[in-house]
């Protein structure tokens, strides 16, 4: 059964329309029997029942065909999304986009504890009481939070910082990211030298939300995928 809810449960069927997706929502675009890269593509737009666009992605063939079979995942700012669409139109210059199927329902899993994933991303740490920058390392990232490592203080406990980081979109290449933040805990330890500092973020602006998933996602995906291949590894090695 599908809901056009505003809240959502977890593993539940909706319509495409409920997702809301604002023009310039990142998406990644697989084929559909997992053969071949995924791709960085833009939502773009949607006419209600009859299809949906998206950018094409920047590879030098395109890497997509017409007919081809895919499935598209995201996040919306508070769920994943997953909807399978075949491809019925690439439009070439001025304005290159994909046209697609429009889809008959949508998988959304609300994401309702923050995921957090281990990552070490360099970032420039700047307290809003001070112009001076502390260079660091985020060790580990969540939508709520992360956690720096420095070879000095970023700050003190209840400080209020800006965390500035890059990240690459394919369809879009570097992006900045200036995430606003407090610092809950710092930790000295001795033996490496470092200072381990908890961060509390604070209201984010919504594109910077919305690509903070992207990157989340990915890496969770990356390393979903790696642990998967292992296992089916395993199991293979064991009917040997």
């Amino acid at each position: 059964m599908m809901t056009d809810d505003a809240v959502l449960k977890n593993n539940s069927f909706i319509h495409f329309s409920a997702l809301r997706l604002r023009a310039g929502t990142w998406l990644k675009l697989s084929y559909f029997l997992g053969e071949g890269p995924a791709y960085d593509v833009e939502f773009v737009a949607a006419i209600h029942g009859k299809s949906i666009f998206v950018s094409q992605p920047d590879t030098p063939s395109g890497g997509i065909r017409v007919g081809g079979r895919y499935v598209i995942y995201g996040f919306n700012g508070t769920s994943e999304f997953t909807f399978t669409a075949e491809i019925l139109q690439l439009q070439g210059g001025p304005f290159f986009y994909a046209q697609l199927t429009y889809p008959d329902a949508v998988e959304v899993r609300v994401v309702r504890d923050a995921l957090r994933v281990n990552v070490s991303i360099p970032t420039l740490v700047t307290p809003d009481s001070s112009a001076s920058r502390v260079s660091g390392t985020i060790k580990d990232l969540s939508v709520k939070g992360a956690m720096v490592e420095s070879v000095v203080p970023v700050g003190r406990i209840g400080d209020r910082i800006s965390l500035v980081f890059s990240t690459e979109i394919n369809a879009r290449g570097e992006v900045i990211l200036d995430i606003p933040a407090r610092i809950i805990y710092v930790r000295k330890h001795d033996t490496e030298g470092i200072f381990r500092s908890g961060l509390e973020f604070g209201h984010i602006a919504r594109d910077d939300e919305l690509i903070l998933y992207y990157l989340l996602f990915t890496h969770y995906a990356k390393i979903t995928n790696e642990v998967g291949a292992a296992i089916m590894q395993l199991k293979k090695n064991a009917t040997l």
